[in-house]
């Protein structure tokens, strides 16, 4: 009878590693899973190579050095599929690893599945990359391991992923055309300024008449841009690049979260974004086992602004000291009167899941709307003042021509 060596873990998360004799792997898994252990590797001690069966799954070709949310959802599915199928972890990964399209995903999964040899948890092994694995990922994997109920949490965590995975694909769906709409509006204009207007300045020069003031505008604007042609690209590169350095330095974080909340129209969708953000975190933690102050550490963090965070961390502090949450959120008039109320009912009713389930509901269809109706309204917005512009400078065109023919102004 073949010998198999087993690493597991108990209910209380201490690692149990020994050696049993067993017919099949397959009895010796049904055998540990009656103790109520819960399976990280069985392996069979004659035989430490799987590689023949992981070559069916490698997939060399188009891997990227990237991890999009894309590859995360497969991996919380694709895991929860194999540990509910009797897999066990260590091998779950490793034909997880070799089916990723992310290159730096698959070298991750293989590193954890090393600390994982080691006697480390799977939370543990994915919590030295912050990077890739978020607080959310992190907690998650905790309660499943603390519960040994690891498929069904890693379901929950990809059904969420997948509404995200849904919710900003169809956002940027949506902001091509208006993209594509405003990129050549912008070419279009530059063109127009660089090498057309120059023409028609040269020309006026050669009749000698007073140019009007609205003409005098756009030519100096064109002859600005035709002798100053690299440092005008370099400053709009300048520009971008300026901009993309102060919004990422820590220092400038808290200024800008607090300015986007109060940008007309974008600010509301800030706003909505971080509220689904928040309230479907806090769902998925809470209808996973976590506790509701734990919950509230991590949905804080994940919320993604800074203003918004600090008062949600003072909610955890004061229902850590035994307030209620429902009247600590209340009193934050930055929070809409429905999550107080909710989580009123999901206090007294015992569903707060449920309760924060149905909030988070409500305001993705919320942003959902508002982000189409913005879409929408963009699109007019960009012809018209495409419309304006071109038409003020067909007019201030015009002017001049007009006083040529009557023979003004020479």
């Amino acid at each position: 009878m073949p010998k198999y060596s087993y690493l597991a873990k108990t209910k209380e998360a201490k690692t149990v590693k020994d050696i049993e004799e067993a017919a099949s792997r397959e009895e010796l898994i049904a055998k540990l899973k009656t103790r109520g252990l819960f399976i990280v590797s069985v392996n069979e001690t004659a035989d430490k190579s799987e590689k023949p069966f992981l070559s069916f799954f490698v997939k060399q070709k188009g891997r990227r050095s990237s991890i999009k949310l894309y590859d995360l959802c497969f991996l919380a599915r694709n895991l929860a599929t194999t540990l509910s199928s009797g897999v066990t972890l260590l091998r779950s990964l490793e034909i997880i690893s070799s089916q990723t399209e992310s290159a730096k995903l698959g070298k991750i999964l293989k590193e954890c599945s090393q600390y994982i040899k080691e006697g480390l948890s799977f939370k543990e092994a994915i919590s030295k990359y912050p990077g890739a694995f978020s607080p959310l990922w992190r907690a998650i994997v905790e309660v499943g391991e603390a519960s040994g109920n690891l498929p069904t949490v890693l379901d929950k965590l990809a059904d969420y992923l997948e509404i995200r995975m849904e919710f900003e694909r169809k956002i940027i769906s949506a902001l091509i055309y208006p993209l594509i709409l405003l990129g050549a509006m912008t070419v279009a204009v530059f063109v127009f300024f660089k090498f057309i207007l120059p023409k028609f300045i040269m020309i006026f020069k050669d009749f000698g008449i007073t140019l009007p003031l609205p003409t005098q505008i756009i030519f100096n604007i064109a002859d600005f841009i035709d002798k100053n042609f690299i440092m005008v690209i370099l400053g709009v590169i300048a520009l971008i690049v300026g901009a993309i350095v102060f919004m990422r330095r820590p220092e400038t974080k808290e200024f800008r979260d607090r300015v986007s909340l109060k940008l007309p129209i974008a600010g509301e969708i800030f706003f909505l974004f971080a509220l689904d953000r928040f309230t479907s975190t806090l769902y998925i933690l809470l209808d996973s086992g976590l506790p509701l102050v734990y919950a509230l550490e991590i949905s804080a963090r994940g919320i993604g602004n800074s203003v918004l965070e600090k008062n949600i961390m003072f909610v955890k502090n004061r229902v850590k000291d035994g307030a209620s949450l429902s009247r600590e959120f209340s009193k934050l008039n930055i929070f809409p009167a429905l999550i107080s109320e909710m989580a009123k009912i999901g206090e007294e009713t015992g569903s707060m899941p449920e309760i924060f389930k149905k909030i988070s509901i409500h305001y993705s269809k919320e942003l959902s709307t508002r982000v189409e109706r913005m879409i929408v309204a963009f699109e007019p917005i960009m012809i018209l003042v495409l419309g304006v512009l071109i038409g003020a400078i067909v007019i201030s065109l015009f002017l001049p021509l007009f006083k040529i023919a009557t023979g003004g102004g020479m």
